[in-house]
């Protein structure tokens, strides 16, 4: 079922994107946003790494590279953003703020299976509300970390009407995932090492009769093609389950079967994963305690966004 508004976010791999930027032939509003962007041709390229972008709020998601390809860390950057359904106007301005990243991953067919190092990297978030569906395009003003001012980049996207995953508001799906008490062993169901039994002892279903807010991962952090599902796990799951384990539900879902992904590396979703809606990995969602969504996440996530929402649930 498609469900209206709110996308959260995941850095993605660039064909994720591609399914935002508008590119096709012809003319329509806002030529100085280009259909076609080629690397190279400015100082900085912005790539949106969302699923989808949508009607209402959004956590917008991207990356920027800079003439030869490198991030551009740790810049200021400030959005303008268009409306291009007609004539092209500016209608609000966004900060993105930079979002570090320590990649890494397990790696199961290590002897000892640790967490496996697997480079740096970041995105930039941006908090922001898109009032119809259409072509939008925005402008990245960005000062970089030596005090630089690169020359602006214009950015033409899609905004869609829905999206697959819950929005905000809207009740959590139910979900009753595979738990330790429908398992053999725990590996069946978390590729983290070590493993987390903590978040795998009771199901969706059963934490939303609780009265209880949830904070919800799915994430698998030996398969995650981003290298940022352990990331997560490692630095916003665990910090919060340790802070607020006594007020709060933690769970954990692998998102793909992993017999499957073992056997031949072939994402076979879980029940969850199709309830949910959810098309990529890691998402973190925050369910307060009626049971509906307060904030969700795509891809990377910092510890203080998550930590605010479930404040907020909290009380």
């Amino acid at each position: 079922m498609m469900r209206r508004s709110v996308a959260g976010t995941l850095i993605g791999v660039i064909v994720l994107a591609v399914g935002i930027v508008g590119v096709g032939c012809g003319s329509s509003a806002g030529e100085e946003f280009p259909r076609v962007v080629t690397l190279g041709e400015g100082e900085v390229f912005p790539v949106i790494l969302n699923d989808s972008l949508v009607v209402g709020e959004n956590r917008m998601v991207m990356s920027l590279t800079g003439e030869s390809d490198e991030l551009v860390a740790d810049a200021d950057v400030v959005l303008r953003f268009y409306d291009l359904n007609g004539d092209p106007e500016e209608k609000f301005a966004a900060d993105a703020r930079f979002v570090p990243i320590e990649l890494s991953y397990i790696d199961e067919q290590a002897p000892e299976p640790e967490p496996t190092d697997a480079g740096t990297g970041g995105v930039y978030v941006a908090n922001v509300t898109f009032e119809r569906a259409g072509e939008w395009g925005f402008k990245a003003l960005v000062t970089t970390a030596d005090g630089d001012r690169l020359e602006e980049a214009p950015f033409r996207f899609n905004v869609r009407e829905d999206s697959s995953e819950p929005v905000i508001g809207e009740a959590a799906p139910a979900s009753v995932q595979a738990t330790l008490d429908s398992v053999e062993a725990i590996e069946d169901i978390d590729s983290s090492f070590p493993p987390r039994p903590e978040m795998h002892d009771i199901t969706i279903a059963e934490a939303l009769h609780t009265g209880r807010p949830l904070v919800i991962a799915f994430a698998t952090p030996a398969y995650c093609r981003t290298r940022t599902c352990a990331p997560v796990m490692d630095t916003v799951m665990d910090p919060l389950l340790e802070r607020y384990g006594d007020e709060a539900t933690f769970i954990h879902v692998e998102p793909y079967v992993l017999r499957d992904l073992r056997a031949g590396f072939v994402q076979n979703p879980v029940p969850a994963t199709r309830e949910w809606g959810i098309q990529s990995e890691p998402w973190v969602f925050v369910v307060g305690r009626d049971g509906r969504i307060v904030a969700k996440y795509q891809g990377p996530t910092a510890l203080d966004e998550v930590e605010s929402a479930l404040r907020q649930a909290l009380r």
